[in-house]
């Protein structure tokens, strides 16, 4: 309801302005049929032009949320989303809704109060038909009407020459279809009762559709004074109808003035044209949607990790700038040529097509490229000490070690990044046919160390160093001789609990109960790289997942602040300048009191004169 209620703020606010510019610009000009075309012409820009917007897209970098909460969140959702307390208001928009619709049915019931008075008045009448008109002569004290193509008199009010003006005035009004525009001004009336400026549009079109009616006949007629004289005979029947066309208006002096008033010049047609730069203005002003939409990460990175990677990111929505932002740091403080050509954009500014290539200084060289109509994938290029070239490479890291007990099964930590650590006993069964960005040669093993704990809380700890023979450490004392190893083993190992190691050809080699622990160790990292390497796309997309439903619902709420707070604004300030409208119009609705009074005094005047020459 409050999208239809700064519509029609908006509609208002159009209608006001067209009126003014015919109020002040064209309504003493004699431009009379264009006047019609431009009122009407008006209405419906004000009912439609507020329907269409031009869409702006805005482009907002992406928020850095640690990635512990967005976990948190994806786990626990209800736990982010805080009681706010509600204070109920007193809601004034419910009340303008249940005003504006009872006072509109009451305007309603006014026209079909207005429509069965008019079958009423000329249900089974004699009919005259003369052309395409219906002429119906009544014999009630009432003033000339038309409406579509009846029209309505009483031929014993007016003498011969005075009914002839009184048709023919009435039958432009038929021929030209005047009662659509008073019917669709009524309508409009109803719809935007409570804008003031409707009621004086309306008071406009009727004026100027006599002005139209007025000029026709008096083009037909050699008498123009007789003509006059018929507008005056008709002042004191003033019984009509709202929805018709009568043959006498309230300003009669303003339509006597009117038809001696001399042709004005062509030349003058310009003064139509000073609406297009006020409805250009309000367009710039009200009709642009903003659309906040989200920028993936485009600048160029640098990661101080011991890997020293260097990466750029190309979207769809890399602006040129930043293709040779990109390629002008690469090639400065990097040595990377980097080339984007053939780029394509559609409507929306979106990359659709672009060809990238890459050349280091060891020779490196690579190149890829997308030409559709759909927007393009991101485009990563990288460079580490693994290598060089396009794609995303790993950031997710393993290590294994062993907890204490003897039967424990060893757990897995995974990291990702330095933010998310998950330590626990896997084992997977996953078959995901991902395709995986290139990844990073594995940096050489590092020596193994194995620690156990006997029954009686004695540290013994081995460590494997390449082919050279294990060292051996129990209770932080290092023991190197197989004899003394023998009798550590025998002193602080309990009973039934074997344990050797020996060195051959085949590397170093430990034994607890006669099982190869190093061989137990082994398989167990190979198999934890295994289950890692499956399941790393799930928990990447698991993450992605909770991380954009946590964005989309803060951008969802700062977006309907903002509606909220720029509707109120824009309600405000159309209150502000409603109100100094209806101060203009107060004043100049004195003014025309005052000319209305003039008006009457001549009336009097030419009455009496008349009543004194018979």
């Amino acid at each position: 309801m409050d999208s239809l209620f700064i519509y029609l703020l908006k509609s208002s606010g159009l209608i006001a302005v067209f009126y003014l510019a015919y109020h002040f610009l064209v309504r003493k000009e004699t431009f009379f049929n264009s006047n019609r075309w431009f009122l009407l012409g008006g209405l419906f820009t004000s009912l439609l032009l507020p329907l269409f917007f031009i869409k702006k897209i805005i482009l907002v970098e992406r928020p850095k949320i640690p990635i512990e909460d967005l976990v948190a969140y994806s786990q626990h959702p209800a736990r982010a989303i805080q009681d706010v307390p509600v204070v109920e208001a007193f809601d004034w928009m419910q009340l303008f809704w249940v005003s504006y619709g009872i006072i509109a049915c009451l305007l309603v019931i006014k026209i079909v109060f207005n429509f069965t008075s008019l079958y009423r008045m000329l249900y089974q009448q004699q009919v005259i038909r003369r052309d395409q008109f219906k002429l119906i002569n009544l014999n009630e004290n009432i003033a000339p009407f038309s409406f579509f193509n009846y029209i309505v008199y009483n031929s014993d009010l007016y003498s011969n020459e005075e009914l002839q003006s009184i048709l023919l005035h009435e039958k432009i009004h038929s021929q030209q279809r005047h009662s659509v525009d008073v019917l669709i001004a009524r309508l409009f009336c109803i719809v935007f009762w409570f804008n003031p400026f409707m009621w004086l549009y309306k008071k406009a079109i009727t004026q100027n559709l006599e002005y139209i009616a007025d000029q026709k006949a008096m083009e037909q007629l050699e008498d123009k004074k007789s003509y006059q004289r018929a507008l005056l005979k008709v002042v004191s029947h003033q019984s009509c109808l709202s929805i018709t066309n009568n043959f006498y208006q309230s300003l009669i002096k303003k339509r006597i003035v009117m038809l001696n008033t001399n042709q004005s010049h062509k030349r003058n047609s310009w003064k139509y044209a000073v609406i297009i730069p006020a409805l250009v203005g309000f367009v710039f002003l009200f009709q642009i949607k903003v659309i906040a939409q989200e920028k993936e990460k485009t600048a160029f990175t640098t990661r101080a990790d011991s890997r020293n990677e260097i990466r750029v990111v190309v979207d769809k929505n890399t602006s040129d700038a930043e293709l040779k932002d990109n390629a002008a740091t690469l090639k400065k403080e990097h040595g990377i040529t980097l080339k984007c050509s053939k780029v394509k954009r559609n409507s929306a500014g979106e990359i659709t097509a672009i060809k990238v290539e890459f050349k280091d200084k060891e020779g490196n060289k690579g190149v890829t490229q997308y030409d559709g109509k759909e927007p393009i994938k991101p485009i990563h290029f990288y460079k580490n000490n693994s290598g060089v070239g396009f794609g995303q490479p790993r950031q997710i890291r393993m290590y294994a070690n062993y907890g204490h007990g003897q039967n424990d099964t060893p757990p897995m930590a995974i990291s990702i990044g330095d933010s998310l650590n998950v330590v626990g006993n896997f084992d997977f069964d996953m078959d995901l046919d991902l395709p995986e960005p290139p990844e990073a040669p594995e940096a050489p093993e590092a020596p193994e160390a194995f620690t156990w704990n006997d029954n009686q809380n004695s540290n013994i700890v081995i460590k494997r160093n390449g082919d050279k023979k294990p060292v051996v450490i129990i209770n932080g004392k290092v023991i190197t001789d197989d004899k003394e190893i023998d009798q550590a083993v025998k002193k602080y190992c309990s009973k039934g609990q074997g344990f050797s190691y020996s060195s051959d050809d085949e590397g170093p080699q430990v034994f607890i109960n006669g099982q190869d622990m190093m061989k137990i160790k082994s398989d167990a990292v190979v198999n934890a790289r295994g289950q890692l390497k499956k399941m790393r796309p799930e928990i990447q997309k698991q993450i992605e997942r909770a991380k954009d439903m946590a964005l989309a619902q803060r951008d969802q709420a700062q977006a309907q602040r903002d509606q909220a707070q720029a509707q109120r604004d824009q309600a405000q300030a159309q209150r502000e300048q409603a109100q100094s409208e209806m101060m203009r119009v107060k004043e100049e609705m004195i003014k025309a009191k005052a000319e209305m009074e003039a008006a009457r005094v001549e009336y009097m005047k030419a009455k009496e004169e008349l009543k004194s020459k018979k």
